[in-house]
Protein backbone atom coordinates (compact mmCIF):
# COMPACT_ATOMS: atom_id res chain seq x y z
CA UNK A 1 0.00 0.00 0.00
CA UNK A 2 0.78 3.35 -1.33
CA UNK A 3 0.66 6.62 1.15
CA UNK A 4 2.04 10.28 -0.34
CA UNK A 5 3.12 13.18 1.17
CA UNK A 6 3.50 16.42 -0.16
CA UNK A 7 4.70 19.79 0.96
CA UNK A 8 0.90 20.67 1.83
CA UNK A 9 2.07 18.03 4.84
CA UNK A 10 4.73 20.11 6.09
CA UNK A 11 4.22 20.92 9.37
CA UNK A 12 7.70 22.57 10.41
CA UNK A 13 10.34 23.50 8.42
CA UNK A 14 14.03 25.39 8.54
CA UNK A 15 17.09 25.95 5.82
CA UNK A 16 21.10 26.31 7.24
CA UNK A 17 22.34 27.49 3.96
CA UNK A 18 26.18 27.72 3.64
CA UNK A 19 28.56 30.41 1.82
CA UNK A 20 29.68 27.13 -0.13
CA UNK A 21 26.54 26.88 -2.66
CA UNK A 22 24.85 24.32 -0.42
CA UNK A 23 22.21 24.16 2.28
CA UNK A 24 20.80 21.74 4.79
CA UNK A 25 16.90 21.26 4.50
CA UNK A 26 14.94 19.79 8.07
CA UNK A 27 11.23 19.40 7.68
CA UNK A 28 8.95 17.68 10.05
CA UNK A 29 5.91 16.50 7.86
CA UNK A 30 2.35 15.27 9.46
CA UNK A 31 1.90 11.15 8.31
CA UNK A 32 -0.57 9.30 9.72
CA UNK A 33 0.34 6.17 8.79
CA UNK A 34 -2.38 3.16 9.84
CA UNK A 35 0.86 0.17 9.71
CA UNK A 36 -0.75 -0.74 6.55
CA UNK A 37 1.99 0.90 4.38
CA UNK A 38 4.63 -0.42 2.96
CA UNK A 39 5.97 2.33 0.53
CA UNK A 40 5.99 6.20 1.11
CA UNK A 41 6.08 8.99 -1.41
CA UNK A 42 7.79 11.37 -0.02
CA UNK A 43 7.39 14.69 -2.43
CA UNK A 44 8.30 18.37 -3.28
CA UNK A 45 12.34 17.59 -2.20
CA UNK A 46 14.92 19.71 -4.01
CA UNK A 47 15.70 18.83 -7.44
CA UNK A 48 19.35 19.16 -6.13
CA UNK A 49 19.15 16.78 -3.15
CA UNK A 50 22.41 14.87 -2.21
CA UNK A 51 20.55 11.68 -1.71
CA UNK A 52 24.05 10.50 0.14
CA UNK A 53 23.28 12.88 3.22
CA UNK A 54 19.47 11.70 4.20
CA UNK A 55 18.61 11.11 7.43
CA UNK A 56 15.16 9.80 8.17
CA UNK A 57 13.49 9.61 11.68
CA UNK A 58 10.38 8.32 12.54
CA UNK A 59 9.92 5.46 10.58
CA UNK A 60 12.33 2.48 9.12
CA UNK A 61 13.31 3.12 5.75
CA UNK A 62 14.14 -0.01 3.80
CA UNK A 63 15.39 0.92 0.54
CA UNK A 64 14.82 4.05 -2.08
CA UNK A 65 14.79 5.68 -4.55
CA UNK A 66 14.99 9.56 -5.86
CA UNK A 67 12.38 10.01 -8.88
CA UNK A 68 13.26 12.60 -11.18
CA UNK A 69 11.13 11.36 -13.75
CA UNK A 70 8.80 14.58 -14.37
CA UNK A 71 5.77 15.05 -16.41
CA UNK A 72 6.95 16.77 -20.06
CA UNK A 73 5.32 15.60 -23.69
CA UNK A 74 7.72 12.78 -24.72
CA UNK A 75 7.72 10.68 -21.34
CA UNK A 76 3.99 10.86 -21.35
CA UNK A 77 3.22 9.57 -25.20
CA UNK A 78 6.12 7.30 -24.65
CA UNK A 79 4.17 5.93 -21.73
CA UNK A 80 0.63 5.39 -23.94
CA UNK A 81 2.39 3.37 -26.52
CA UNK A 82 -0.19 1.04 -26.89
CA UNK A 83 -2.49 2.46 -25.41
CA UNK A 84 -5.59 4.07 -26.52
CA UNK A 85 -6.29 7.91 -26.58
CA UNK A 86 -8.19 10.98 -27.72
CA UNK A 87 -7.53 12.83 -30.88
CA UNK A 88 -9.45 15.81 -31.01
CA UNK A 89 -9.72 17.86 -34.57
CA UNK A 90 -8.60 21.18 -33.92
CA UNK A 91 -11.79 22.88 -36.41
CA UNK A 92 -14.31 20.80 -35.16
CA UNK A 93 -13.56 19.65 -31.62
CA UNK A 94 -14.88 15.86 -33.00
CA UNK A 95 -13.37 13.49 -31.05
CA UNK A 96 -11.83 9.87 -32.14
CA UNK A 97 -10.71 7.48 -30.10
CA UNK A 98 -7.51 5.68 -31.52
CA UNK A 99 -4.43 3.80 -30.45
CA UNK A 100 -0.92 5.62 -29.92
CA UNK A 101 1.71 3.18 -32.05
CA UNK A 102 4.34 5.00 -32.62
CA UNK A 103 6.52 8.07 -31.01
CA UNK A 104 8.78 9.43 -33.49
CA UNK A 105 11.76 11.80 -33.03
CA UNK A 106 10.63 15.64 -33.02
CA UNK A 107 7.31 14.41 -31.35
CA UNK A 108 5.94 12.85 -34.76
CA UNK A 109 3.39 10.25 -34.02
CA UNK A 110 1.63 7.26 -35.97
CA UNK A 111 -2.15 6.70 -34.49
CA UNK A 112 -4.83 3.96 -35.49
CA UNK A 113 -8.69 5.18 -35.26
CA UNK A 114 -10.09 2.30 -33.13
CA UNK A 115 -12.98 2.01 -35.33
CA UNK A 116 -12.18 2.26 -39.17
CA UNK A 117 -8.76 0.91 -38.68
CA UNK A 118 -7.31 4.07 -40.50
CA UNK A 119 -3.22 5.16 -39.66
CA UNK A 120 -2.88 8.72 -39.07
CA UNK A 121 0.31 10.09 -39.25
CA UNK A 122 1.04 13.44 -37.98
CA UNK A 123 -2.20 14.55 -37.54
CA UNK A 124 -2.87 17.66 -36.77
CA UNK A 125 -4.81 17.53 -34.08
CA UNK A 126 -4.74 17.40 -30.48
CA UNK A 127 -3.89 14.29 -28.38
CA UNK A 128 -5.94 13.92 -24.99
CA UNK A 129 -4.61 11.37 -22.93
CA UNK A 130 -6.92 9.88 -20.23
CA UNK A 131 -4.86 10.18 -17.46
CA UNK A 132 -1.10 10.85 -15.86
CA UNK A 133 0.31 7.71 -16.46
CA UNK A 134 2.18 5.82 -13.04
CA UNK A 135 5.36 6.40 -12.84
CA UNK A 136 5.65 10.29 -14.01
CA UNK A 137 5.47 12.94 -11.14
CA UNK A 138 4.78 16.47 -11.01
CA UNK A 139 7.73 16.95 -8.95
CA UNK A 140 10.81 15.20 -7.24
CA UNK A 141 10.19 12.68 -5.22
CA UNK A 142 12.20 10.17 -2.68
CA UNK A 143 10.28 6.77 -2.74
CA UNK A 144 10.62 4.75 0.27
CA UNK A 145 9.93 0.91 0.89
CA UNK A 146 9.18 1.17 4.86
CA UNK A 147 8.43 -1.47 7.41
CA UNK A 148 4.57 -1.19 7.96
CA UNK A 149 4.42 0.95 11.05
CA UNK A 150 2.01 3.47 12.69
CA UNK A 151 3.11 7.22 12.63
CA UNK A 152 2.13 10.58 12.67
CA UNK A 153 5.00 12.28 11.70
CA UNK A 154 8.33 12.14 9.79
CA UNK A 155 11.57 14.17 9.83
CA UNK A 156 13.73 14.14 7.60
CA UNK A 157 17.47 15.95 6.89
CA UNK A 158 19.05 16.45 3.49
CA UNK A 159 21.79 18.20 1.92
CA UNK A 160 21.04 20.49 -1.34
CA UNK A 161 22.85 22.32 -3.99
CA UNK A 162 21.34 25.22 -5.09
CA UNK A 163 21.47 27.64 -2.49
CA UNK A 164 24.27 30.13 -1.33
CA UNK A 165 24.40 33.07 0.51
CA UNK A 166 26.72 35.82 0.84
CA UNK A 167 26.92 39.24 2.67
CA UNK A 168 26.62 42.66 0.97
CA UNK A 169 27.70 45.69 2.85
CA UNK A 170 26.52 49.95 2.39
CA UNK A 171 28.72 52.34 3.71
CA UNK A 172 27.55 55.83 4.15
CA UNK A 173 30.84 58.26 4.56
CA UNK A 174 30.28 61.17 7.03
CA UNK A 175 32.25 63.54 8.17
CA UNK A 176 34.69 61.55 10.64
CA UNK A 177 31.97 58.82 11.12
CA UNK A 178 30.45 56.26 9.22
CA UNK A 179 27.07 54.01 8.82
CA UNK A 180 27.21 50.28 7.78
CA UNK A 181 24.49 47.67 6.52
CA UNK A 182 25.13 44.37 6.03
CA UNK A 183 22.50 42.71 3.76
CA UNK A 184 22.31 38.74 3.31
CA UNK A 185 21.68 38.09 -0.14
CA UNK A 186 20.56 34.56 -0.30
CA UNK A 187 19.63 32.76 -3.60
CA UNK A 188 17.69 29.39 -4.44
CA UNK A 189 18.51 27.44 -7.35
CA UNK A 190 17.76 24.18 -5.72
CA UNK A 191 14.33 23.52 -8.06
CA UNK A 192 11.98 23.68 -4.25
CA UNK A 193 10.18 26.11 -2.55
CA UNK A 194 10.32 26.40 0.88
CA UNK A 195 7.11 28.41 2.71
CA UNK A 196 7.53 30.14 5.71
CA UNK A 197 10.58 28.48 6.53
CA UNK A 198 13.22 29.10 9.89
CA UNK A 199 16.77 30.10 8.03
CA UNK A 200 20.41 30.04 9.20
CA UNK A 201 23.03 31.57 7.84
CA UNK A 202 26.75 29.98 8.58
CA UNK A 203 29.32 32.13 7.43
CA UNK A 204 33.04 30.12 7.18
CA UNK A 205 34.90 27.59 5.05
CA UNK A 206 33.11 24.65 6.10
CA UNK A 207 35.60 21.74 4.46
CA UNK A 208 33.40 19.98 1.01
CA UNK A 209 35.05 17.46 -0.99
CA UNK A 210 35.20 19.29 -4.63
CA UNK A 211 32.68 17.71 -6.81
CA UNK A 212 30.04 20.27 -8.03
CA UNK A 213 32.07 23.38 -7.76
CA UNK A 214 31.79 26.62 -6.07
CA UNK A 215 29.63 29.68 -6.55
CA UNK A 216 32.16 32.79 -7.39
CA UNK A 217 29.79 35.35 -9.35
CA UNK A 218 28.84 38.40 -7.33
CA UNK A 219 25.42 39.93 -8.38
CA UNK A 220 24.84 43.94 -8.47
CA UNK A 221 22.56 45.00 -6.44
CA UNK A 222 21.54 48.69 -4.58
CA UNK A 223 20.88 48.91 -1.35
CA UNK A 224 20.14 51.89 0.87
CA UNK A 225 21.03 53.05 4.09
CA UNK A 226 17.53 54.28 5.49
CA UNK A 227 15.64 50.61 5.77
CA UNK A 228 19.13 49.58 8.29
CA UNK A 229 17.52 50.56 11.59
CA UNK A 230 16.84 47.29 12.72
CA UNK A 231 18.83 44.49 11.97
CA UNK A 232 16.75 41.11 10.99
CA UNK A 233 18.93 38.21 12.18
CA UNK A 234 21.26 37.34 15.67
CA UNK A 235 24.37 36.39 15.67
CA UNK A 236 26.29 34.09 17.39
CA UNK A 237 29.11 31.31 17.64
CA UNK A 238 28.69 28.48 16.05
CA UNK A 239 31.23 25.55 16.40
CA UNK A 240 34.60 27.32 14.35
CA UNK A 241 31.96 28.99 12.24
CA UNK A 242 29.32 31.97 12.83
CA UNK A 243 25.62 31.76 12.32
CA UNK A 244 23.30 34.52 11.79
CA UNK A 245 19.81 33.25 12.25
CA UNK A 246 16.95 35.08 10.74
CA UNK A 247 14.35 36.65 13.29
CA UNK A 248 11.34 35.47 11.93
CA UNK A 249 10.48 32.67 8.89
CA UNK A 250 10.50 33.58 5.53
CA UNK A 251 9.17 31.90 2.19
CA UNK A 252 11.97 31.31 0.18
CA UNK A 253 11.10 30.42 -3.48
CA UNK A 254 13.05 28.28 -6.13
CA UNK A 255 14.45 30.72 -8.64
CA UNK A 256 14.13 33.79 -5.77
CA UNK A 257 17.07 36.00 -4.38
CA UNK A 258 16.38 37.44 -1.23
CA UNK A 259 18.12 40.19 0.87
CA UNK A 260 17.73 40.38 4.35
CA UNK A 261 19.31 43.21 6.36
CA UNK A 262 21.83 41.24 9.40
CA UNK A 263 23.85 44.20 10.49
CA UNK A 264 23.53 47.93 11.22
CA UNK A 265 26.59 49.96 12.55
CA UNK A 266 26.33 54.09 13.33
CA UNK A 267 28.61 56.48 13.86
CA UNK A 268 31.66 54.16 13.25
CA UNK A 269 34.70 56.47 13.24
CA UNK A 270 37.42 56.04 10.57
CA UNK A 271 40.27 57.85 9.50
CA UNK A 272 41.08 58.07 5.82
CA UNK A 273 44.75 57.95 4.37
CA UNK A 274 46.94 56.72 1.04
CA UNK A 275 48.43 53.97 0.25
CA UNK A 276 51.59 54.72 -1.67
CA UNK A 277 52.59 51.64 -3.37
CA UNK A 278 56.39 51.71 -5.75
CA UNK A 279 54.98 49.18 -8.41
CA UNK A 280 51.67 51.55 -9.17
CA UNK A 281 51.57 54.85 -10.49
CA UNK A 282 48.28 55.77 -8.71
CA UNK A 283 48.28 56.24 -5.29
CA UNK A 284 45.33 54.00 -3.33
CA UNK A 285 42.58 55.44 -1.32
CA UNK A 286 42.21 53.75 1.88
CA UNK A 287 39.14 53.84 4.68
CA UNK A 288 39.97 52.10 7.83
CA UNK A 289 38.05 51.10 10.83
CA UNK A 290 37.96 49.14 13.53
CA UNK A 291 35.24 46.49 14.67
CA UNK A 292 34.92 46.35 17.93
CA UNK A 293 32.43 47.82 20.38
CA UNK A 294 34.09 51.06 21.14
CA UNK A 295 32.84 51.67 17.31
CA UNK A 296 29.58 50.76 17.39
CA UNK A 297 30.37 47.41 15.92
CA UNK A 298 31.96 44.34 17.31
CA UNK A 299 30.56 41.57 15.64
CA UNK A 300 31.95 38.82 13.63
CA UNK A 301 31.37 40.29 9.47
CA UNK A 302 30.84 37.39 6.61
CA UNK A 303 32.61 38.16 4.26
CA UNK A 304 31.23 40.04 1.15
CA UNK A 305 31.66 43.13 -1.56
CA UNK A 306 30.92 46.67 0.41
CA UNK A 307 29.96 49.68 -1.49
CA UNK A 308 30.71 53.16 -0.19
CA UNK A 309 28.73 56.53 -0.79
CA UNK A 310 29.39 59.82 0.42
CA UNK A 311 26.40 62.95 0.73
CA UNK A 312 26.76 65.52 -2.31
CA UNK A 313 26.03 68.37 0.11
CA UNK A 314 24.95 70.78 -2.97
CA UNK A 315 21.85 68.41 -3.78
CA UNK A 316 21.30 66.33 -0.91
CA UNK A 317 22.22 63.05 -3.08
CA UNK A 318 24.47 60.08 -2.08
CA UNK A 319 26.89 59.61 -4.65
CA UNK A 320 28.88 55.85 -5.20
CA UNK A 321 32.74 56.87 -4.48
CA UNK A 322 33.98 53.10 -5.12
CA UNK A 323 33.94 49.41 -3.68
CA UNK A 324 35.94 46.99 -2.01
CA UNK A 325 35.89 42.65 -1.06
CA UNK A 326 36.32 42.02 2.30
CA UNK A 327 37.33 38.19 4.09
CA UNK A 328 35.38 36.84 7.40
CA UNK A 329 36.34 39.25 9.72
CA UNK A 330 36.68 38.52 13.11
CA UNK A 331 35.36 40.69 16.04
CA UNK A 332 38.17 43.50 17.47
CA UNK A 333 39.55 43.47 13.65
CA UNK A 334 40.40 46.27 11.57
CA UNK A 335 38.76 46.85 8.08
CA UNK A 336 40.88 48.36 5.39
CA UNK A 337 38.81 49.39 2.08
CA UNK A 338 40.41 50.47 -1.20
CA UNK A 339 38.08 52.75 -2.58
CA UNK A 340 39.94 53.70 -5.61
CA UNK A 341 42.75 55.84 -7.11
CA UNK A 342 43.65 59.22 -5.68
CA UNK A 343 43.34 62.19 -8.64
CA UNK A 344 45.61 64.54 -6.36
CA UNK A 345 48.18 62.94 -5.17
CA UNK A 346 51.27 62.45 -6.49
CA UNK A 347 54.62 60.80 -5.94
CA UNK A 348 58.53 59.87 -7.38
CA UNK A 349 60.55 57.03 -5.84
CA UNK A 350 64.17 56.95 -6.59
CA UNK A 351 67.52 55.30 -4.82
CA UNK A 352 69.93 58.59 -4.86
CA UNK A 353 73.52 56.89 -4.46
CA UNK A 354 74.56 53.36 -3.62
CA UNK A 355 77.96 52.72 -2.32
CA UNK A 356 80.51 49.92 -0.47
CA UNK A 357 82.31 50.95 2.51
CA UNK A 358 84.39 48.48 5.08
CA UNK A 359 81.87 45.31 3.64
CA UNK A 360 78.85 47.63 4.37
CA UNK A 361 76.72 48.39 1.16
CA UNK A 362 74.95 51.99 1.50
CA UNK A 363 71.94 52.72 -0.48
CA UNK A 364 70.14 55.88 -0.46
CA UNK A 365 66.59 56.79 -1.08
CA UNK A 366 63.92 59.41 -1.44
CA UNK A 367 60.44 59.90 -1.80
CA UNK A 368 58.92 63.08 -3.58
CA UNK A 369 54.68 63.13 -2.38
CA UNK A 370 53.09 65.83 -4.17
CA UNK A 371 49.39 66.86 -2.59
CA UNK A 372 47.66 69.32 -4.72
CA UNK A 373 44.82 69.01 -2.70
CA UNK A 374 43.20 71.61 -0.59
CA UNK A 375 43.58 69.70 2.79
CA UNK A 376 46.26 67.82 4.46
CA UNK A 377 46.45 64.41 3.20
CA UNK A 378 48.07 61.66 5.28
CA UNK A 379 50.44 59.24 2.91
CA UNK A 380 51.40 55.78 3.95
CA UNK A 381 54.48 53.86 2.07
CA UNK A 382 56.46 50.53 2.74
CA UNK A 383 59.98 50.10 1.47
CA UNK A 384 61.40 46.36 1.60
CA UNK A 385 65.12 46.18 2.79
CA UNK A 386 67.04 42.92 2.04
CA UNK A 387 69.55 41.36 4.15
CA UNK A 388 70.99 42.27 7.13
CA UNK A 389 70.97 45.78 8.01
CA UNK A 390 70.75 49.47 10.11
CA UNK A 391 69.59 52.64 9.38
CA UNK A 392 71.87 54.92 9.14
CA UNK A 393 69.78 58.57 8.94
CA UNK A 394 66.52 59.50 8.00
CA UNK A 395 64.34 62.43 7.27
CA UNK A 396 60.98 60.79 8.94
CA UNK A 397 60.23 59.03 11.35
CA UNK A 398 59.10 54.94 10.59
CA UNK A 399 58.02 51.88 12.06
CA UNK A 400 60.22 48.07 11.53
CA UNK A 401 56.80 46.20 10.72
CA UNK A 402 59.14 43.23 10.43
CA UNK A 403 62.49 41.56 9.56
CA UNK A 404 62.49 43.50 5.83
CA UNK A 405 60.09 46.09 5.69
CA UNK A 406 59.34 49.78 7.34
CA UNK A 407 56.64 52.24 7.00
CA UNK A 408 56.65 55.95 6.80
CA UNK A 409 53.36 58.00 7.56
CA UNK A 410 53.87 61.36 6.00
CA UNK A 411 51.53 64.31 6.73
CA UNK A 412 51.69 65.95 3.39
CA UNK A 413 50.40 70.05 3.70
CA UNK A 414 47.35 71.48 1.17
CA UNK A 415 48.98 71.91 -2.28
CA UNK A 416 52.65 71.13 -0.78
CA UNK A 417 55.23 68.57 -1.63
CA UNK A 418 57.14 66.55 1.24
CA UNK A 419 60.90 64.50 0.58
CA UNK A 420 60.95 61.35 2.64
CA UNK A 421 64.79 60.94 2.49
CA UNK A 422 66.94 57.75 4.40
CA UNK A 423 70.53 56.04 4.13
CA UNK A 424 70.60 52.30 5.57
CA UNK A 425 73.59 49.61 5.21
CA UNK A 426 73.07 46.30 4.55
CA UNK A 427 76.09 44.18 5.88
CA UNK A 428 77.84 42.31 2.78
CA UNK A 429 80.37 40.87 5.27
CA UNK A 430 81.65 37.14 4.78
CA UNK A 431 82.37 35.59 8.13
CA UNK A 432 83.81 31.89 7.72
CA UNK A 433 83.97 29.86 11.01
CA UNK A 434 86.12 27.03 11.62
CA UNK A 435 85.55 24.03 13.94
CA UNK A 436 88.13 21.38 14.98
Amino acid sequence: MEKICTSADTKEISLTIYNGGFGAVKEVRKLYLTGEETELVFADVAQCIETDSLLVEGINVLEFNYDYDLVDRDKLLQKYIDKEIWLVDRKTWEKKRCRLLSVESGGKCVLEDATTKEIYIDAQAEMVLPSLPSGLLVNPALVWKIVPCKAETVKVSYLSRGFKWMANYVVELLENTLNITGWAEIENKSGATFENARIKLIAGDVNRISRYGRYGELREYLYTTAEASEPMAEEKSFFDYHMYTLLRPTTLKNNQTKQINIISGSDVPYRKYYQLNVYDEKVDIIVEFENNKDSGLGIPLPGGKVKLYKLDEDDGSLEFIGEDLIEHTPKDEKIKLVTGKAFDIAFQYKEIDEKRINGYVHYQYEYVIKNHKEEQAEVHFEHRIRGIWEMVSSSHDYVKKSSDTIEFVVDVPADSEVKVSFEYRVDKRIEISWKK
